[in-house]
């Protein structure tokens, strides 16, 4: 179910890359954006760091469009996705609000969203991702700068991606692990 909800936050994205010109899909990315993160106010009280900087973006880059419709803002693609994704996970371990644990609150039950081996475990894992899209974003930014190639980009963002989720498999049962025997 996490995993609907991380796809949730995505669908702007999904949507507004393929419509043309790209005033129009920002300007339904922005409204898409909108539409989440009012609906994940009311039915859960906050919003997700992630759909709270989409939002954002899609804003920014409706004006940048439709001011600037020569710039290719479509070309940075996966450079602005992993900014925010690297920004918001960033972000959200500042606020001490890791964005693992925005998703996770919405599957798991109450009882064990205080919980400190469930705390610590959404950390880490924010943590381990925050790390992966930043990689990924370095590897986008020297696409982008022509530094490297669009398929050593791609493979490296990849790997970074690979990586953070096979840590992420690997989290729970080492801070588990940990947990119990700090407990004793």
């Amino acid at each position: 179910m996490t995993l609907f909800w991380i796809f949730v936050d995505l669908i702007p994205f999904f949507v507004a890359f393929q419509v043309q010109p790209p005033a129009l899909g920002f300007a339904i990315g922005f409204a898409l954006a909108l539409l989440i993160c009012l609906f994940q106010k009311k039915k859960f009280g906050e919003v997700t760091t992630i759909i709270a900087i989409k939002v954002f973006y899609f804003f920014c880059g409706f004006w940048v469009a439709l001011l600037f419709p020569a710039f290719r803002l479509l070309d940075f693609t996966q450079l602005f996705m992993y900014a925010i994704l690297a920004v918001a996970a960033t972000w959200s371990l500042c606020i001490k609000k890791p964005f693992t644990l925005q998703y996770a609150k919405k599957v798991v039950p109450a009882e064990l969203v205080s919980h400190p081996l469930f705390l610590a475990s959404n950390f880490w894992l924010t943590l381990i991702w925050a790390v992966a899209f930043g990689l990924s974003l370095i590897c986008s930014v020297l696409f982008a700068l022509a530094v490297i190639s669009g398929d050593t980009g791609v493979m490296l963002v990849n790997i970074w991606n690979i990586l953070g989720l096979a840590a992420t498999i690997f989290v729970r049962p080492v801070v588990k692990h940990f947990f119990l025997k700090k407990q004793g």
